[in-house]
């Protein structure tokens, strides 16, 4: 009875050490059939209490122009839902690694997430060329 009595003492102060932590949450992000190979994650990381750091990280991405032509960059949308996406960043690309990555800070805590290939930098709305999308429901 004492080994499992020193057993909980241990499980319990190692909850108790981290109750204050706050653990990334992660969501996948999986390519669309434009770019099927790609993979990545979101990764969700609490600034405060009204912020968080919303984390895009994909792999195995193609050249945008290899998508389709004229295409240069990927970029990063939210959305609220039920209400049009909102341009967040281009992906920092890198066609040697073929990998992108972003770090967007924001208050929402339920958005969608779309990566879409763009002609530019700074759209003004989102093509049709979904790279990966996915929903983001925090507490």
């Amino acid at each position: 009875m004492k080994k499992y009595a020193g057993l909980w003492l241990i499980g319990a102060i190692s909850v108790v050490a981290c109750a204050g932590c706050n653990p990334p949450a992660d969501y996948a992000l999986v390519g669309s059939a434009y770019v099927p190979a790609a993979q990545g994650d979101i990764r969700i990381e609490k600034i405060d209490r009204e912020q968080m750091m919303v984390v895009v990280a994909m792999d195995h991405l193609s050249p945008p122009a290899v998508i389709e032509p004229g295409m240069t960059h990927y970029v990063v949308w939210f959305s609220v839902v039920g209400e049009y996406p909102i341009p967040q960043q281009a992906l920092e690309y890198n066609a040697e690694t073929r990998t992108g990555r972003a770090s967007i800070p924001t208050s929402l805590r339920e958005l969608d997430v779309r990566i879409t290939a763009e002609p530019s930098e700074s759209p003004t709305q989102p093509s049709d060329l979904v790279i990966a999308s996915q929903k983001i429901r925090e507490k």
